[in-house]
């Protein structure tokens, strides 16, 4: 098979300072574009900057660091929309960045550069270097990690800082998403079956590597234990088998490709899908290399997709496959890989996947803009409606509520659910503590984990209900009176709006128990039952 010529010492320079201009345009870009950006924090985006005023060892779904980084970025700079993005942005450009680290390694700074762009390029890194939920800080670490491990295998003299580093970038992950411990697995598969690296198991650099990984978990099991398991218990939900039909089955698979095709872009998403099946199907002949990014991206994607024929996927829980996948793609179209396609490895390939990804880019970056310059609020095609108004509610409801005689230590509820909950935290004025009821005794939440009130007796309430509903009763009951204050509309187009209603209540007798842990934390490592 045809190799291209290595490149010089002139020639990397030139493609290592393409690639850092493109970073950091895209990182200045994002960074104007963050400010600009029109529509309001989605409920996740709320709910995590909620837990980062009461930061802990964990959280009902999810490790606590994302709190830990959301509580850094607004207690330096305020808490506002930009602020709780903003390391969003930092961590979805800088995690390209490793992913050329790791490709100029592997093969050259021509096909880093290549590697980046493919990445950059896609709907789904452009959501990711927006918004600051869980993905950002996870894909980050995830590529810190594979470049990370891939330089402590070279086994050279810096083995033992590769080693710490590893650990500590896995580690670090671990606290960030369960699924860094993926990473282990699949870390441990290439060992396996990568004859140059068997050797590893029988050296403890890579056994202190795991171990030193897994004591980042400490705290979080900590928290579990304290808490019955509560994370475990969630995620384990996401597992559960579902009772359908084959036929439901098939076009549930069918409708994730169909999105991963929307989320990398269709030509990048073809020609990876090609090019992974292709190395899949021949990994026992491949380099070190080669078997090395399949164990990151074809092998844990080829799980993800069997899953899908059992339970719907969120588009996001692959993301962290497609970074080593990117690699082995632009390493392929330069003939440095020996997969053999029933395509002809073609740089022409990568500026055509490169060209549609821009285009689809573009689009995603405008159609916020495009959909209000159109009058398309809340239509089939505003992919970001879940986004608006929320803002403008809170505004509405807090300047109700200066037309009211409220006391200091009044107490905020909502009946509508955590998204409204973790919304109204954020935008109403003052940002106050919201706390959620439900009748239901089952923990679906943070809310639910913290519980009501401490001191509730005596105290009055502001409590929000979708327009159309009263007030549960077993909340009605702990008051001695309760009046409708007024509906609160705001529009979204002529059928879509946000609709709820405010109540006063008076004269809490006590916090009724409706079976959620009164569990209330308020500081790090910190419990009051």
């Amino acid at each position: 098979m045809e190799v291209s010529k290595p490149e010089n010492t002139e020639e990397n320079l030139l493609w290592h300072r393409r690639t850092l201009w493109v970073i950091g345009s895209l990182l200045v870009f994002r960074l104007c574009y963050l400010w600009l950006f029109p529509v309001g924090l989605v409920h996740d985006e709320a709910y995590y900057w909620d837990w980062s005023r009461s930061l802990d060892w964990g959280y009902y779904s999810k490790p606590p660091m994302i709190a830990w980084i959301i509580a850094a970025s607004t207690r330096m700079l305020g808490s506002s929309e930009y602020t709780v993005r903003l390391p969003a942005v930092l961590l979805a450009t800088s995690g390209l960045y490793f992913i050329y680290l790791l490709t100029a390694r592997m093969f050259s700074s021509r096909i880093g550069f290549w590697a980046v762009l493919l990445s950059a390029l896609t709907p789904g890194n452009v959501a990711m270097g927006l918004l600051m939920t869980i993905d950002a800080p996870f894909i980050f670490l995830w590529c810190a990690a594979l470049y990370c491990f891939w330089r402590m295998l070279e086994r050279d003299q810096h083995r033992l800082t590769w080693l710490l580093l590893t650990v500590c970038v896995i580690g670090l992950g671990v606290l960030t998403k369960q699924t860094m411990l993926g990473f282990l697995a699949f870390g441990g598969l290439f060992i396996l079956i990568s004859k140059e690296d068997r050797k590893e198991l029988f050296q403890p650099g890579l056994w202190l590597c795991a171990l030193g990984s897994l004591i980042f978990l400490t705290p979080v099991l900590y928290w579990n234990w304290q808490n019955d398991w509560i994370t475990a218990q969630h995620t384990g939900e996401h597992f559960q088998n579902e009772s359908v039909d084959l036929s439901i089955r098939f076009l549930r698979s069918l409708e994730f490709l169909g999105g991963l095709l929307g989320v990398i872009s269709p030509v990048t998403f073809v020609l990876t899908s090609i090019i992974l099946v292709a190395g899949f199907w021949s990994i026992r002949n491949l380099g070190r290399k080669e078997k090395y990014l399949l164990c990151f991206s074809a092998i844990p994607l080829s799980l993800v997709l069997m899953l899908s024929f059992k339970q719907r996927i969120e588009l996001n829980w692959p993301a962290a496959f497609f970074p080593a996948a990117m690699v082995l793609v632009a390493a392929w179209a330069h003939k440095q890989t020996s997969i053999k396609a029933w395509l002809t490895p073609q740089t022409y390939y990568l500026r055509n996947a490169a060209v549609v990804g821009a285009v689809f880019t573009c689009i995603t970056y405008a159609m916020p803009f495009a959909i209000e310059l159109f009058n398309l609020e809340g239509s089939k095609i505003d992919a970001v409606v879940r986004l608006r108004g929320w803002g403008e509610l809170g505004d509405e409801i807090s300047a109700e509520l200066k037309g009211l005689s409220l006391r200091d230590d009044t107490l905020f509820v909502v009946t509508a659910g955590r998204g409204v909950t973790a919304e109204l935290t954020f935008y109403l004025e003052n940002q106050p503590k919201v706390y959620l009821w439900k009748d239901t005794t089952d923990i679906t939440s943070q809310y639910d984990v913290w519980g009501g009130p401490r001191n509730a007796a005596n105290r009055q309430a502001v409590i929000v209900t979708n327009w159309d509903e009263p007030v549960p009763q077993g909340l009605a009951s702990a008051f001695s009176s309760i009046r409708s204050i007024s509906r609160v509309t705001v529009p979204i187009n002529e059928t879509r709006s946000l609709d709820f209603r405010i109540w006063l209540a008076e004269d809490c007798s006590a916090w009724p128990p409706n079976g959620t842990a009164v569990v209330a934390k308020d500081n790090l490592g910190s419990t009051h039952r």
